[in-house]
This record gives structure tokens, sequence and C-alpha cells, in this order.
């Protein structure tokens, strides 16, 4: 965030944007001047680096954008003061000997006390001097300076303008693709009011603070800004806001923003390096045995918000596969205030499939009584996957016969000489179990089936034709026979060879010496 003095906006009848600094030769020219100016001024004083930066305004650059550039390097310098001692004690021990002695008023008397603080403290009279106004920002010494590159410093200062806008900030609509956790977690630290509701198959959500439901307010613009940089981390978003530029001003301005149009121009240099992952060992336990039973089902940690009531639940985990979804809900480490909460939000679900995995040691009865509506397993030190993998279980056999019956009534529209039955089950929107009971009982017509796969007879008759030719004129080995195979478009060799009625005969494992025959033939 900058200074407000250092805002640059545009208005348009009801609206207002920040004017944003393109990421154009000009400007990054400007950004790398400045940085190159902070790194050649390490060890030198403040006041310098202030000076030389003060000449660049001069030289027809906007001075907002350059001191805007500068706030956001000023944060990352290390400042120290290099005294002889500390300018804090050294004025003291001057004020406390010039209140005894008398104001001075001439050069000999302030010499006098100089003197003789300076023999106290065991420093000469000039180092006292230099330590006197030491911890003043211009007289303070550049220690050290985290470089970074001009194109990152200027989205960081597009997106401080737009923080430095947002101030003004009675009211923030948004909706992200992810990140929710953290958004969530920011919205309730930092005190504000929000509420949640579907909109376009996403979610929307509207924050503002209390005292905003009552009056125009520009109390809680410096929190709502604080959200800007957790929203524009998701790949999309967007972010509508109700702007009251002055204090006197009682028209109220909109901002709309974008990931689409304005998603390029800013970005956060403060991202963290390390983000965990998972809140506690539970978790992260059975992310990691879910995964290794490789189920089909894919695991997803803190999903999408579930709307309950004005406010949101964010399930631990999620778990999809072919449109089934099923949501993990773990309760952990707990107070009676937070197990009312979260039984409050369970009971408000609701056509949701959730699984709420309980440690024993709660009181189990408060959860005991939603146990008809959600599914309730109790856990101890580690959450149990049978019964998740049976309700998952559950749940694919029930879809796969609702499926399955559906399919029967349907006619399956083929095009490739070749398709296997995840193929078919993608372009169905269904399960694939669903597509293979279903090829075991229907015909498609001018298709053959070969277990999970679909192969055009007109296809088949071409690769026989092939192998009949290559037959004609000696031994075939397999591996020969698989390469005509897949160079005429088929898959799956041993399962065609079998259709066509042709044999392998082995002689040991290596491929190269397995020959194919006709089944007729000895």
């Amino acid at each position: 965030m900058l200074p407000s003095s250092l805002l640059i906006t545009k208005r348009w009848r009801d609206t207002i944007k920040p004017v944003y600094a393109h990421l154009d030769r000009k400007n990054l020219e400007v950004a790398k001047l400045l940085i190159q100016t902070y790194n050649d001024h390490v060890g030198r004083r403040k006041g310098e680096l202030n000076e030389t930066v003060g000449t660049m305004e001069e030289m027809g650059y906007d001075y907002r954008y350059v001191r805007g550039l500068s706030a956001l390097l000023d944060r990352r310098c290390q400042l120290e003061t290099q005294t002889g001692v500390d300018p804090v004690r050294a004025r003291r021990e001057l004020f406390k000997i010039a209140h005894r002695a008398g104001l001075p008023i001439t050069v000999h008397d302030r010499n006098v006390i100089i003197h003789q603080v300076a023999s106290q403290l065991q420093v000469t009279a000039e180092e006292l001097e230099e330590s006197m106004y030491g911890d003043l920002e211009d007289e303070l010494v550049l220690e050290e300076f985290r470089p970074v590159e001009p194109e990152p410093l200027v989205k960081q200062y597009n997106l401080s303008l737009t923080q430095t806008l947002l101030f003004c900030c009675t009211e923030l609509t948004f909706t992200t693709f992810g990140n929710w956790q953290r958004i969530f977690r920011q919205i309730k630290w930092l005190g504000l009011i929000y509420t949640v509701w579907k909109k376009d198959g996403g979610y929307q959500v509207k924050v503002d603070g209390p005292a905003s439901l009552f009056k125009l307010n520009r109390r809680y613009g410096t929190s709502l800004a604080k959200l800007l940089p957790l929203i524009i981390e998701s790949w999309e978003w967007s972010v509508k806001a109700k702007i009251l530029p002055r204090k006197d001003d009682r028209r109220l301005l909109n901002l709309e923003l974008d990931s689409r149009k304005h998603g390029g121009y800013m970005e956060s240099l403060d991202k963290p390096k390390h983000m965990k992952v998972y809140d506690s060992r539970v978790e992260q336990d059975f992310a990691s045995r879910f995964k290794a039973l490789d189920t089909g089902w894919t695991l997803t940690r803190e999903p999408e918000p579930l709307p309950v009531g004005r406010k949101v639940m964010i399930p631990d985990f999620k778990m999809c596969k072919g449109g089934l979804t099923v949501y993990l809900e773990i309760v952990g480490f707990w107070t009676p205030r937070y197990l009312e909460e979260k039984v409050k939000k369970l009971k408000l679900l609701g056509d949701v499939d959730m699984i709420v995995a309980a440690d024993r040691n709660l009181a189990c009865q408060r959860l005991d009584y939603i146990g008809k509506k959600l599914n309730v397993i109790y856990y101890q030190r580690k959450i149990p996957l049978k019964p998740i993998l049976a309700h998952l279980k559950a749940r694919q056999e029930c879809l796969v016969k609702k499926q399955t019956g559906r399919l029967h009534t349907e006619f399956l529209s083929l095009e490739k000489p070749v398709v296997e039955a995840w193929e078919l089950a993608e372009k169905l929107g269904v399960l694939e179990d669903a597509v293979k009971e279903v090829l075991k009982e229907k015909e498609v017509y001018g298709y053959t089936c070969l277990g999970d796969m679909l192969i055009k007879e007109t296809k088949l008759t071409e690769i026989r034709e092939k192998l009949e030719d290559r037959l004609d004129q000696g031994d075939l080995s397999l591996s020969e026979a698989s390469r005509i195979i897949e160079n005429a478009g088929g898959k799956r060799s041993t399962s065609i060879l079998d259709a066509l009625d042709y044999r392998i005969e082995w002689h040991g494992i290596d491929v190269q010496s397995a020959k194919i025959y006709r089944k007729n033939e000895n």
C-alpha cells in the first residue's frame, strides 16, 4: 500500500479506476534505475539516497510513480545507526547537563557541555555530535538491500495502487477460483462481515465492516485492501467495490477489476515461500494413505466453499470421481464453542454428501444426532479408511446402476475406429464402470466389443488382411504382429489376435520367439 498522496486514478461518470503503470520500456527503465540506485547506496546514509532519488523526479518522470516505487523499495531496506553512542542516550545526557548548567547561548558554552558529556561517555566530542541525531531517517545507514527485478516491482506498484484506492472502500464484492481457506481466515482475522451466495456456477462474496451497515465509513478500507493480494493469487478472479473518494463526498463510485483485463498488471512481492499444506498430522496421514490406494477418486485439499446460510464452510477434503462428489470434514482439536458452531453448520448443509470424521475423545452425543443426515465416523489417532472406502463404493455402485439403466436406452454414436471404455465414459459424462457394464450386454452397431474396448468391424477386417498377407510370406512373430496391428490403428494386440482367430505359441518368455498361427492350423 502507498500513501494516499501518491494515488493516481481516472474517473468516468460513476466509475473510478487506478491508473496502472504499463509494463513498457520507459516504466521498466525507471524501476531498473531505482533498483540500481538503492544497490549503489548500500553502506551510505539514507539522506544521500533520498537526494539521488529526488533528482529522478527532475528527469521528466511522474513524481508520484517515482515516489511510489521508492516507497516499495524502502520496505526492502535494512537501516541501522552507525554511531559511537546510542543517539537517545547522547541527547538525554546533553539535555540533562544543559538543564543544570543553563541554556548555552554562546559557542563556547555549547562546546563546554559537549566536551563534558563526551568525557563522561568516553567518546570524542566529534563522535558525540555525530551521534546526537544519528537515529533520524536521513542519518541512518543503508545496511542491507534486498533487490528485485523491475517487472515484479512495477506489478507490486500497481497492486499497491489498487490497495490504496481501496482505503476509500465501503463495500467489496469478489469471486475467485481457489485459495478460499486463506481468504476466509483473513476475513475472520480482520473482523469483517461477509455474505456468500451462488452465482453462475461459482460463489460471490460480499465483505464489509459493521459500521458500513449504518453509515458511509472509511474505517474498514484498510482491512478490505488487505484481502486483495490473496484474491489475485487465484488464476481467475473478479472484484467490485464501492469507493468513497473524499470524506466530504457522499457519492459512491464503482470500481470493477477482473483477472482477464487486469491480472497481468498486478503481482505481490510478498508471496509466502512455504505454504502450510495440512493443518494437522491427522490430515496429512489420511491424504497420503488415501492417495497410495489409487482408488480412482481425486482427492482435493480445502476445496471450494459450501454456503451455509449467509456463511460458508470449507471442508477439509473433497473426493471426486465421474461426477460424484463426497466431502470429508475432520473434527479434531476442539473447544465447546468451536464444536457448537461446527455442528450448527453441519446441520444447515443441504443435499451435500459429507463424511464427518470426529476424534473419539469428543463428546460424541453432540454429533450423533446429525448422523442420520451425515455419515459420522470416529477415529483415534488415525482416520480409518475402511468406512470411507465403503461409503465411496456404495455411492459409486448406486450411480453405476443408475447410469447403466440410462445407457441401455441411449443410442451410442461412435466415430473413432477404436474406442476404449474410459474414452466413451468421458464423452458421455458417466463412470467407466457403467460403460463396462453396458458393453457386456449391449451391442454397438458396426463395432465388436473386446473386453472394455470397441473396435470397428471394418478395422478388424483391415487388420486381418494385413496379417494374412504377412503369414502367407512365412513365420510371423508376436512382436511383428503387434507392430502391424498398431500401425493399422489397433490397440491391445493380443485381444485383437484372439478375436480374429489367431493363436500365440510361446517358446519361453521372449516375445521375439513367440509365433502367430491360425487357430485351425496345427
